[in-house]
């Protein structure tokens, strides 16, 4: 069974009034009556309009659900009407009245705001009134006449076991490009901290959460850690949609495999502190080979889409057990239920009306099996942006009152002692899906993507970097044609490139004067960050005193080095400079330097100089203090 599309709700008449606030359950009294509180909201200039309730027969089959979300409404004849009647105390269009239940007699339950007291007769008697019931709300002003369909759930007997509900908010793509949807949703799930919720979301989400100071950014980040305050709500790590998992453990790269939760786990407790559960959500239909690869990397725990498998449980009597899936014993998997998962983000439908439908289902869920032996689960997957705030806080508030459905951690779920319980089969399978093609190039330039940015990370000493590194390498590892899957591996390593491109080393020709004389070499950056590298030194005319490999640091635009060296001759050298990552696996920046070596020192020079200027003075006051000639006498 599925819900109606946007398109198909989009053909119906506009509603004439609009449902706020519905209770979902009505508790018979020992005499037979109950009462729930209406909320509706009136159309502008809707004076004159009057309204009546309806009431069905209970619905007994799963696809009777579909026609009352699609407002085509039940076949049947109702069983109960109110009468038409007008509302009073409206107030900004907007009023609340009570609607009273009886079996043998009616209820005196004061009508304040209605022109006639609203009360429906049910023709049941004790415990067999329990189930599910269609209400309509019929709406006349002059000759038209509108529908708006609804459920109510009616309680007579008490619960034995009650429904267990596992509510999952993801948080993909969608969650960073609509934030402000998004916050209103996480604040929505922070205000409910008694209610269990688990939230799931990718390294790809954190990543760019994680890659801006805006305002929008910091208030997304502190959304999300307010939504984790609570003991009751968790995280749970997702896998991105885009990603090859089959394909990655098939040509042997376990370790990429687990990179892609790793990044979300260490992302997650970056922002939030908090630490991920062990269960994982793949929101993609998995292949087996996806499940293998989830199992090789010791993921025990699964929650997978409804639509991965080949028989849906929600059209059967036996879902709401973990199971297994061939060739992946190791795993336990639940699934999705699809059409409570698409009513819950289904926006062609007021928040309050989406709301007392999705607690109205789950009781009728309840009722498929009321004295089931074990516990059995329903998880709804529903995105943040497409969940309404208004409609997460109808139904969290309306879980406390609901005696059918009890929200509960994600964990629990999976215990094994819970495979094959209550009819359900302890293996499901999955829908064949397509392998994708990798091409030996794709696998070539992959490991060679790898190995270069795990080198390249481990020098800088920038972990934003580092990160941002290793996200580029993830996110290539795509599903889809070998072609396209390169082009992302040639994005990453196009990434990569510009950053080890930053580097030179002075090439300009330097002249050592004698033995002992230092060794100038300049290495140039243009990097805002700090690197670690290691220079290699080789020449047959240098001897260099502490070997020819030394650690420099790159912290400034200009970094030199100096190195003690003893001469091996007068002539002149070439010497090969590489500047290579700590591990010697790339090399950031390489040059041949022409080394002249002389074999006369600058003191040898100057002794020199002052010798001969020391002689020079001999000459000069010896010649004066010659004796006069003959002629003189």
């Amino acid at each position: 069974m599925t819900w109606p599309t946007a398109a198909q709700a989009a053909t119906s008449p506009s509603p004439a009034l609009t449902l706020v606030h519905q209770d979902a359950v009505a508790v018979l009294s020992r005499a037979g009556a109950a009462r729930i509180s209406i909320s509706v909201e009136l159309p502008a200039h809707s004076s004159g309009t009057a309204l009546r309730l309806s009431l069905y027969p209970r619905i007994l089959t799963r696809t009777e659900l579909a026609p009352i979300t699609s407002g085509v409404g039940s076949p049947l004849a109702a069983i109960a009407t109110t009468g038409r009647f007008t509302l009073r105390c409206v107030s900004r269009r907007a009023v609340t009245f009570s609607l009273a239940l009886f079996t043998t007699r009616p209820a005196r339950y004061p009508s304040p705001c209605t022109s006639r007291p609203t009360v429906l007769r049910l023709p049941c008697a004790g415990l067999t009134c329990d189930g599910v019931y269609p209400l309509s709300y019929t709406t006349t002003r002059g000759t038209t006449t509108t529908t708006t369909w609804s459920l109510v759930a009616v309680q007579a007997s008490a619960v034995a076991r009650p429904l267990h509900l596992v509510w999952i908010t993801s948080l993909a793509d969608s969650s960073w490009r609509h934030r402000a949807r998004t916050i209103a949703t996480l604040r929505a799930i922070a205000h409910h901290p008694a209610v269990p919720v688990t939230l799931t979301t990718t390294y790809l989400t954190l990543a760019r959460a994680l890659d801006t100071a805006s305002k929008p950014s910091v208030a997304w980040r502190a959304a999300l850690t307010a939504s984790l305050a609570s003991p009751a709500h968790q995280i749970e790590p997702g896998l991105p949609s885009s990603i090859d998992l089959a394909g990655l453990w098939r040509h042997h790269l376990t370790t990429q495999v687990a990179l892609q939760f790793s990044l979300t786990d260490q992302f997650i407790r970056t922002i939030t502190g908090h630490l991920a559960d062990a269960p994982v959500v793949v929101a993609r239909p998995p292949t087996t080979g996806t499940m293998a690869a989830l199992g090789a990397v010791g993921v025990t725990d699964v929650v997978l889409p409804e639509s991965a498998l080949s028989v849906a449980p929600t059209t059967t009597l036996t879902w709401g057990a973990p199971f297994h899936v061939p060739d992946a014993r190791s795993l336990l998997a639940l699934a999705t239920d699809s059409p409570l998962s698409q009513l819950a983000t289904d926006a062609t439908l007021a928040p309050g009306l989406r709301s007392v439908l999705t607690l109205d289902t789950l009781a009728f869920l309840h009722f498929e099996a009321p004295n089931a032996p074990s516990t059995r689960t329903v998880v709804i997957d529903a995105p943040a942006p497409a969940t309404s705030a208004t409609y997460l806080n109808d139904v969290f508030a309306g879980l406390a009152h609901n005696p059918f459905v009890v929200a509960s951690a994600l964990a629990p779920a999976f215990a094994p002692s819970l495979v094959a319980t209550n009819g359900s089969p302890a293996t499901r399978t999955l829908v064949p899906g397509p392998a994708s093609s990798w091409s030996a190039h794709n696998v070539a330039s992959l490991l060679s993507l790898i190995g270069t940015t795990t080198s390249y990370a481990q020098a800088v000493t920038s972990s934003t970097l580092g990160d941002e590194l290793r996200v580029a390498v993830a996110s290539c590892e795509t599903v889809g044609p070998a072609g396209m899957r390169q082009r992302a591996i040639d994005h990453a390593t196009a990434l990569l490139a510009a950053q080890t491109s930053q580097f030179s080393i002075d090439s300009a020709a330097i002249t050592l004067t004698g033995p002992g004389t230092a060794l100038p070499i300049t290495v140039l950056s243009r990097a805002p960050y700090t690197v670690t590298a290691v220079l290699h030194l080789t020449t047959n005319g240098v001897g260099l005193v502490r070997g020819n490999l030394f650690a420099v640091t790159l912290s400034s635009p200009t970094t030199s080095v100096r190195l003690p060296t003893v001469a091996r001759s007068s002539s002149g050298a070439t010497l090969q400079v590489t500047l290579t990552t700590p591990n010697n696996q790339v090399v950031l920046a390489q040059t041949a330097i022409q080394v002249r070596v002389t074999a006369t020192s600058v003191v040898g020079y100057l002794l020199t100089g002052a010798s001969l200027l020391v002689l020079a003075l001999w000459w000069w006051r010896t010649s004066r203090r010659r004796p006069k000639g003959r002629h003189a006498r």
